[in-house]
């Protein structure tokens, strides 16, 4: 792989944290038509202050203000279906935001449940919606994420008043842990933690002075039979990225 384009952050002094790409749906030949604008946002650590850009050409389009739990930024990724934003701040919490006005919806907790005692789960850093269920690509699908129809359901199975199946999680990698945890998006709870520390063991990483897993991002090549959901997955200065398969 090679970078085909990058822009620096301004001021130099901000710290560059989660991206997700979404798009906007804008009208053409005098409202006729409607086609996607595909965007990036982003977000910084510490400054509560984001970006828009658009795509292909990384043009600033927005800067917008914002705040979370900690007051910080970390991980952020789309819900389509929903046109939402899912936001960690290195806390238990996950932020909602409207994808239109950037504000905060909601809010919720992430739990696990172990030996019958409820415990939060700190230190959410990168996200990634996804969804485990097989299906075709067709215009309802973007990328691994099903559509649901928000007036009740799509022909692909009904998405419930959640509007979420239960097919559908929000990915996370736990800061310095080389675990990955599939999260319900409406209650919260942790239903299953991968842990990937043998694709790059930690004693080679020492070797290479390379850090922690810090990246996750669908191909958009999962296959269609159900044997398993395509991710590719890297870390902080890690000299690869790793295709893989997780099932739920």
């Amino acid at each position: 792989m090679e970078t085909l384009h990058k822009l620096p952050l301004k001021p130099t002094h901000l710290f560059g944290e989660g991206v997700s790409h979404y798009y906007v749906w804008k009208s053409v030949n005098n409202g006729e038509e409607r086609v996607k604008e595909h965007r990036l946002i982003q977000l910084t650590w510490k400054d509560k202050i984001g970006f828009i850009y658009s795509l292909p050409n990384l043009e600033l389009i927005q800067e917008f203000k914002y705040d979370t739990v900690t007051g910080e930024g970390w991980g952020i990724t789309f819900v389509e279906h929903t046109n939402e934003f899912f936001v960690s701040d290195g806390s238990e919490y996950l932020m909602v935001w409207d994808a239109e006005t950037l504000e905060e919806k909601r809010r919720f907790a992430v739990t696990f449940d172990t030996d019958g005692e409820t415990v939060p789960v700190k230190l959410l850093n990168e996200l990634e919606f996804v969804d485990f269920a097989p299906h075709l690509k067709d215009d309802n699908i973007v990328g691994n994420q099903q559509a649901c129809d928000t007036s009740g359901g799509s022909g692909r199975g009904e998405c419930p008043n959640s509007q979420f199946t239960p097919s559908m999680r929000i990915l996370a990698n736990v800061w310095y842990r080389d675990d990955i945890v599939s999260i319900d998006p409406m209650s919260g709870e942790v239903k299953r933690i991968y842990n990937l520390q043998d694709i790059y063991p930690p004693n080679q990483r020492n070797q290479d002075k390379a850090d922690v897993l810090n990246g996750i991002s669908v191909t958009g090549e999962s296959p269609t039979d159900g044997s398993g959901l395509e991710l590719w997955v890297t870390g902080k200065l890690w000299p690869n990225m790793y295709r893989i398969q997780l099932i739920d």
